[in-house]
């Protein structure tokens, strides 16, 4: 007998002791497709790709970043800089030779963000267009309980009053979406209905959720027996592992205090205790945090779009975890400080390569995350980009561009173009076009483009 189908929007529901409403969003099941997995059962609407933002500042070193060859497959390898992602090199499409045409003078890291982002210039402190993640969510959004979630891993300061360098996402001129630095709040917005985040300050509803010794998960559990009963064997076991994921976020927030390191034994087990970053190192616990509850936040549909802040645009990050040598400021001391070039400034090497490695857990979060008939890579298209090229001397050539996963079988991937002084709004318009945009430019003055990249998307 076949089961009733399933509503892509259906979820889990139960109430905390303290009364607050607890909502577990459910991945894209079997039960939720068509016969050949390609669109939901109940409406016929096709299975929509997934679109993330994924931002580092300070740039890279364009001579160990870009690959040696063009091509596809055997043809090209990845450089020293993106041999973290090694593992996922079926996934990627590197695209070089882009010039980011707005950066101005003196203004590098918030023009060179505006321009990677938005495709325009700025005015004054504002952007003058919407970014690429409001572009592709007015086209893939509709139905998505978020039309786009913002997170980011470290909120170390730019030092600058413009709106690029404090998010990558606008709705359109000032008006930003600023990212979400804390595990905490995050998790909650996803499971507990938009509850706040406890302050640090002992506001009541910090005292509420401290009081709680009931899970989220614990909470469900009738409404997922129930929910077992219709399932069949592959749904339950994609149900399991999804409510082990979650059960494993839980624990990891109960039993991490900010900045990383381990909590005080007296510390209260039961009450989430991992702040954002609070020492601008962009901690590695941190990041698997926030890859997790990203990858849950894509998977379960609670939006479509997502931009991942690595660290802002120009940002004063100390990366002193990984060596006693990095502990300098990454943006004044080590990449416009130390001496070398392109191809040769050992500590900048060595933070641009940390930088793919926390990329890289967030891509393999999503190739080993189920989603309709693939998995979550496979779904989806992650933009890579920065607000420099080389950040010694903010130049503006070679602009890192990386297209991660196969957006629904519209990338190819195992590719590497290069487009010598191409304008870098054509990726943008290439990734609109991806989407499913019907738009024929994007940009604005230097940079408006009125066709994308030519043999990148897959026809």
């Amino acid at each position: 007998m076949t089961n009733k189908a399933l509503n892509r929007r259906a979820v889990l529901r139960g109430l905390l002791a303290t009364g607050a409403a607890v909502t577990i969003p459910l991945p894209l099941l079997e039960i939720m497709l068509n016969e050949s997995g390609t669109a939901l059962a109940q409406t016929k609407t096709p299975v929509s790709p997934l679109y993330v933002t994924w931002f580092f500042g300070n740039g890279t070193l364009p001579g160990r970043w870009k690959p040696a060859r063009t091509g596809s497959g055997q043809a090209w390898d990845l450089s020293p800089q993106l041999q973290p992602l090694a593992e996922l090199k079926s996934y990627l499409t590197v695209i070089s030779g882009l010039e980011n045409k707005l950066v101005v003078s003196g203004f590098e890291h918030p023009t060179g963000s505006a321009g990677a982002t938005t495709g325009a210039p700025l005015s004054g402190n504002a952007v003058r267009a919407p970014s690429i993640d409001q572009v592709v969510a007015n086209v893939i959004s509709e139905g998505a309980p978020y039309r786009s979630i913002e997170v980011g891993l470290t909120p170390a300061t730019p030092g600058g009053p413009q709106d690029s360098l404090h998010t990558v996402s606008h709705r359109g001129p000032s008006s930003r979406n600023n990212p979400e630095f804390d595990p905490r709040a995050v998790f909650n917005r996803l499971f507990m209905g938009g509850a706040p985040a406890p302050e640090d300050d002992g506001a009541e509803q910090a005292a509420k959720l401290a009081n709680v010794r009931k899970s989220v998960l614990d909470s469900v559990l009738q409404d997922g027996a129930r929910l077992q009963q219709r399932l069949g064997a592959t749904d339950r076991q994609r149900v399991e592992q999804h409510l082990e994921s979650i059960r494993a976020i839980e624990r990891r927030l109960e039993t991490t205090a900010p900045g990383g390191g381990s909590p005080p034994a007296c510390s209260n087990p039961t009450a989430p205790t991992v702040g954002k970053d609070a020492q601008s190192e962009a901690p590695p616990v941190v990041n698997a945090a926030m890859v997790d509850l990203s990858t849950l936040a894509l998977a379960c549909e609670r939006t479509r779009v997502l931009s991942f802040m690595f660290s802002l645009p120009a940002a004063h990050v100390y990366y002193r975890h990984l060596a006693q040598d990095m502990n300098d400021d990454f943006h004044d001391t080590i990449c416009h400080g130390d001496p070398g070039n392109q191809s040769d400034q050992p500590r900048v090497d060595k933070g641009v390569i940390y930088t793919m490695r926390c990329l890289n857990e967030f891509l393999t979060k999503l190739k080993n995350t189920p989603h309709g008939s693939s998995n979550l890579l496979d779904s989806s298209l992650v933009y890579v980009t920065s607000d420099t090229a080389w950040g010694k001397t903010h130049t503006r050539t070679e602009w890192p561009v990386l297209f991660a996963g196969k957006a629904g079988g519209r990338l190819r991937g195992d590719e590497h173009h290069n487009f010598p002084g191409d304008n870098l709004s054509k990726a943008l318009l290439t990734i609109a076009q991806i989407m499913g945009s019907t738009a024929t430019e994007i940009g604005v003055d230097a940079g408006r483009v009125t066709s994308p990249l030519a043999g990148v998307q897959k026809v």
